[in-house]
């Protein structure tokens, strides 16, 4: 089958967004399907210096206007990239995104007579006063909640990651038809990797004093605001007053880093804090898998990839008790979930490393409860649910 994807974030852009469209289109294509990827146009090349990323129409594009790392297509100039499309000739179409790529899948599938299959990724009432800090807070969620609505009121199905954004879209008057479709995770290349882990500690040993020793707790993901970031810092600094021996790795990039790292130095921690790069996802099991404790505050997931990799690296969670996370641990599968408060957090994380039995047992509990979250068995649902709306596989 031919399958084009219409997404408003695609590499270079590193966000779930695009890790999600990754995962599936990975087994997508080992199955025999080809496909394509209609998305923003990105300055310094489409995809420069991305591996493993897959093939994709690129539209021109301008500024994404309240975020320096997006881009908002320009649908006046998509007659290329049209053309492209047509060429392809997709046989089924799946719309990841509410913006301008978005509107241009949407007007592809009621031109060709083809259902409107599409994603929500993003619970966007929880980003309002970061992306709009002017607007009133209550006129900002009825704003999003209208604009939402109008979006996806004419979608034949609508996929969500989660129960929890399902029961939003719901809130809000959508009533159309819902399948709840977690991205799944390669649980192959997420695995412990006790040697790459260790190699990695010594390396940073290096230049960082001591890290190779105590307890390393890790984040990784966009160091932003609405990931709730000052939270971690806060907690970490409580944290550190019972377990001075404890590192806190930060593994991505993001405006609020120098924010955090002023922080970090006001509170006498800046040599308890490595800072690392986004790195390729091939790095990242090396680094849950080099952690004691994955620490993820973040209140607005609506999955959370991440806190799946990281279980399926054998490394338990201390995430904030909302939206994905929640639903992800459950009851403390894997992990500990905390309230939305640093000294809660930093509890919650002291209790695993202050008992190394407990820990070993979450951690053997995260790697089996998070293969519940396996890619093969997500795209088991997708290629069904494409046989149903579009027809038969065309192989």
């Amino acid at each position: 089958m031919r399958i084009a994807f219409f997404s408003d974030a695609y590499h270079p852009r590193i966000s779930g967004q695009v890790t999600s469209i990754d995962e599936f289109c990975k087994i997508l294509v080992e199955r025999g399907h080809e496909v394509r990827i209609v998305c923003p146009s990105y300055p310094g090349g489409e995809d420069e210096g991305m591996s493993g990323s897959f093939p994709s129409i690129r539209v021109p594009s301008g500024s994404g206007l309240v975020s320096n790392e997006d881009r908002l297509a320009i649908p006046w100039l998509a007659h290329e990239a049209l053309r492209e499309l047509e060429e392809f000739n997709p046989q089924a179409v799946h719309v990841q995104t509410e913006f301008t790529i978005g509107a241009l899948g949407r007007r592809y599938c009621r031109r060709h007579g083809m259902p409107i299959l599409s994603t929500c990724h993003t619970h966007y009432e929880m980003y309002v006063k970061e992306y709009l800090p002017l607007m009133p807070p209550g006129l900002g969620r009825l704003g999003t909640r209208i604009w939402l609505r109008s979006v996806y009121a004419r979608d034949d199905l609508i996929v969500t990651p989660s129960y929890n954004i399902r029961d939003v879209l719901l809130s809000y008057g959508l009533d159309r038809s819902y399948e709840v479709i977690p991205t799944g995770v390669d649980e192959k290349l997420f695995s412990p990797r006790p040697d790459e882990a260790k190699a990695l500690r010594d390396r940073l040993a290096k230049s960082h004093r001591g890290f190779n020793q105590g307890p390393l707790l890790a984040y990784v993901g966009r160091i932003r605001k609405e990931k709730n970031l000052t939270l971690l810092a806060e907690a970490f600094a409580l944290l550190s007053r019972e377990a001075p021996d404890a590192h806190l790795l930060m593994v991505g990039e993001g405006p609020l880093k120098p924010e955090l790292q002023r922080f970090f130095r006001t509170a006498g921690l800046e040599r308890k804090v490595v800072w690392m790069d986004y790195l390729a996802r091939d790095q990242l099991p090396a680094v849950y898998s080099a952690a004691d404790i994955f620490v993820f505050p973040s209140k607005t997931e609506t999955q959370g990839l991440v806190t799946i990799e990281s279980m399926l690296c054998g490394t338990p969670v201390v995430g904030v008790n909302r939206m994905g996370t929640a639903e992800i641990l459950g009851s403390d599968s894997g992990g500990l979930l905390a309230e939305d408060d640093p000294a809660d957090f930093a509890d919650k994380a002291l209790i695993l490393i202050r008992d190394p039995l407990l820990r070993r047992t979450k951690a053997a509990q995260a790697r089996e409860h998070a293969l519940a979250w396996s890619t093969a068995k997500s795209c088991d649902k997708i290629e069904n649910l494409y046989i149903r709306l579009f027809g038969h596989l065309g192989l």
